[in-house]
């Protein structure tokens, strides 16, 4: 009986798994682009210049693209270098004048399939808001892209739900938007 049992038990496992792989091949492609990700994380990344004033870190590259994060002022900053051409993703003068501290990681988006080629840039952003007398961190997405000419912040996604896909959505976009402007003081 134990025999019978365990035959129909194995005999279910192995029905119900191939369903389910069945119907995990058969979901339509939901997006041409995909991501990745790479760290810039203190830990994962090897320090070029530092003082009391702030430092310069190398971390980790992506594509043909070195990363660079500058910190000084208690404010950080990235700087994308490609075929020796220096990018400089300012955040202060495009998205705040407030203290920032950028996040663990950088979200490369590119086009299915080609990995080498990347589009856009997402950056998670800390900015330190002061709002009446209360010191309040919010995280925002900012999105900048990657063109052959030119690398810029175009965009800023506020705390939302589904702000990761806000996100993601204007990055795939971000050949269409024009760079964000330096604000003004």
């Amino acid at each position: 009986m134990n025999k019978k049992i365990t035959l129909i038990y194995m005999f279910g496992l192995l029905f119900f798994g191939f369903t389910s792989i069945k119907a995990e091949n058969k979901k339509p492609n939901s997006s041409m682009y995909e991501s990745s990700y790479t760290s810039i994380a203190p830990k994962d990344c090897r320090t070029l210049e530092s003082d009391n004033l702030g430092s310069i870190e190398e971390c980790e590259s992506f594509a043909d693209m070195k990363v660079t994060i500058i910190e000084g002022d208690i404010k950080q900053g990235i700087t994308l270098t490609r075929d020796n051409k220096r990018y400089e993703l300012n955040f202060r003068n495009a998205v705040s004048y407030s203290f920032i501290s950028l996040g663990l990681e950088l979200e490369w988006r590119y086009k299915r399939n080609e990995f080498e080629d990347p589009l856009a840039l997402i950056v998670k952003l800390d900015v330190s808001e002061e709002q009446e007398g209360i010191d309040k961190v919010t995280s925002y997405f900012i999105i900048s892209k990657i063109t052959e000419k030119e690398i810029c912040i175009v965009g800023k996604v506020e705390p939302q739900k589904n702000q990761n896909s806000i996100a993601q959505d204007m990055a795939d976009k971000s050949h269409n938007i024009s760079c964000l402007p330096s604000l003004k003081l």
